[in-house]
């Protein structure tokens, strides 16, 4: 079976993967699972941890500033204040060391900026890859009352969004696609979305949350975007969920750059965005703490099944992973 780029699927996951997790131990709170963003751990001390691990690799610019942010973004959605950041950074052998200070600098101004040290790592000159490849992986401490899991989500809650569509992806099509699209999208467009590199983080949000307790699930939609997001807190929580696309907000530079590549927004890769499930009694006391939330649907049990209402009115199930449009253009344009 030929396997298509991009993560796993989940069936390969709970077959392969999830079978083979080593011992299984009392001091693991919150272990390997579909849907999760991370996991959390007891320590000696009685603290817990939140522990997350992310792989840069669709993207061409930024990489230690993306490798910082998005695994920061994945502890603080389960209630963890990022601390501690390690990096695993794998250079081709046509590199220079130019490229390698760069990368250097970007993690360097993107742990600073959160307050997280640079604990560890492994840097090497690595064959076979045509373009740097980082694996960061995040330490934090739970701030929350308990951790915070994307299966934890209830049928009725609203989904709530902070921020936008397709953040991550706009960034990078902008600078990765910058050749594709001088044709097809104004100059000062693609200027604009390259900054969206600046709002890639959430973790101010997700501890604004977390610390009041106020989520049940929170999630950082990555691959997949803010559909694919959903779709895996649903399954996380054994629930289906109803979306409506003109709830979810998307940047006029994301549209104008889908528009111009044919990719929908709301399955482009979305670090930046931040999901959460929330009773309704509770929205009221959320959007005071951060006005912007929009609700965009609502989980429901399972049964009801996976229904994104687009906006002219038709209904979209989604009845399997979402597949990120990042992916499908790196294929169709053959780059990478």
């Amino acid at each position: 079976m030929r396997l298509r780029l991009g993560k796993l699927e989940r069936k390969l996951l709970e077959e392969i993967i999830f079978k083979r997790i080593g011992k299984k131990r009392r001091d693991v709170i919150v272990g390997p699972r579909f849907g999760e963003d991370g996991s959390v751990i007891k320590t000696w001390s009685g603290d817990l941890v939140v522990a997350a691990m992310d792989p840069i690799t669709g993207s061409g610019s930024m990489l230690g500033w993306l490798a910082v942010n998005v695994n920061a973004n994945d502890v603080a959605v389960m209630g963890g204040e990022p601390r501690w950041f390690s990096a695993t950074l794998l250079i081709p052998e046509n590199a220079g060391a130019e490229e390698i200070e760069r990368i250097a600098s970007e993690i360097h101004s993107a742990a600073k900026e959160l307050g997280v040290a640079v604990i560890t790592g492994h840097s090497e000159i690595t064959p076979g890859i045509m373009n740097p490849i980082i694996v960061g992986h995040m330490l934090g401490k739970l701030v929350s009352k308990k951790p915070i899991r994307s299966s934890d989500a209830k049928a009725g809650d609203l989904i709530v969004m902070a921020k936008t569509a397709g953040i991550e992806g706009t960034a990078i099509l902008s600078t990765d696609f910058a050749e594709i699209l001088k044709d097809k999208v104004p100059e000062k467009i693609l200027e604009r979305a390259r900054r969206f590199y600046r709002r890639i983080s959430v973790v101010e949000d997700a501890l604004k949350l977390a610390r009041r307790n106020i989520c049940r699930s929170m999630h950082d939609p990555t691959e997949g975007g803010v559909l694919g997001g959903v779709y895996e807190v649903a399954e996380a929580s054994k629930l289906s969920f109803i979306i409506y696309e003109d709830r979810i907000p998307v940047a006029s530079e994301t549209k104008i750059i889908c528009d111009a590549l044919n990719c929908d927004p709301l399955r482009l890769i979305a670090s930046g965005a931040l999901i959460a499930s929330i009773s309704e009694e509770d929205l009221k006391r959320a959007k005071r703490i951060i006005p912007s939330l929009r609700v965009i649907g609502r989980f429901r049990r399972r049964r009801m099944g996976n229904i994104l209402v687009r906006s002219d009115g038709s209904e979209e199930r989604i009845r399997d992973g979402v597949r990120d449009e990042l992916w499908r253009l790196i294929e169709e344009f053959k780059l990478g």
